[in-house]
């Protein structure tokens, strides 16, 4: 009985383990296909997102499952209805892999979608002050601080190029030469 247990238990795990590799392969022949095409194929899209989010959630201490993560969510973000999807995988992300490099590119991720595909300026403002706050130091700390301030501002588009004109010519006026 003990030996049939162990045979059992052989199997289950071998089984785990030679799925693994099929899921890997199935993702990049995938990737490979979702490359050929100039817009993006959405039976592919939806076909690529669920391989990577199936390996993240069977492999979560992998060191590819916050990359794929990664991936699944940036393509959830250019999907029609799934665009909050993203959030949510920019956030697990953040939560479960809070010390992987990608953690503080999700933080930034989650800003750009609010501020650009969902078009709200008050979320995508507080994704960047938090990204600001928690990564002051990151790569993109310079993109958050300017892009903060374009979504805390009140003003127009309109408006907003007519002071960026403005500004332009103060300081054209304050330095003749170009300089």
């Amino acid at each position: 009985m003990r030996n049939l247990k162990w045979m059992a238990l052989v199997v289950v795990f071998s089984a785990c383990q030679a799925q693994e590799p099929d899921l890997n392969s199935s993702i990049v022949k995938m990737e490979t296909e979702i490359k050929k095409h100039a817009e993006m194929d959405t039976a592919i899209a939806n076909d690529l997102t669920a391989a990577y989010m199936a390996y993240a959630k069977a492999n979560p201490q992998d060191s590819l499952a916050p990359v794929y993560l990664s991936r699944a969510a940036d393509i959830y973000k250019e999907m029609d209805g799934k665009v909050l999807k993203s959030v949510n995988v920019y956030n697990k992300i953040v939560v479960e892999y809070k010390d992987h490099p990608l953690a503080a590119r999700s933080v930034f991720m989650i800003g750009y979608v609010f501020d650009e595909k969902l078009h709200d300026k008050d979320r995508a403002a507080k994704s960047y002050q938090h990204f600001l706050d928690t990564y002051p130091n990151n790569e993109l700390a310079g993109d958050a601080k300017s892009l903060l301030a374009i979504a805390q501002d009140t003003l127009t588009d309109e408006e907003l190029v007519a002071k960026w004109m403005k500004e332009a010519e103060s300081k054209k006026d304050t330095n003749p030469k170009g300089e």
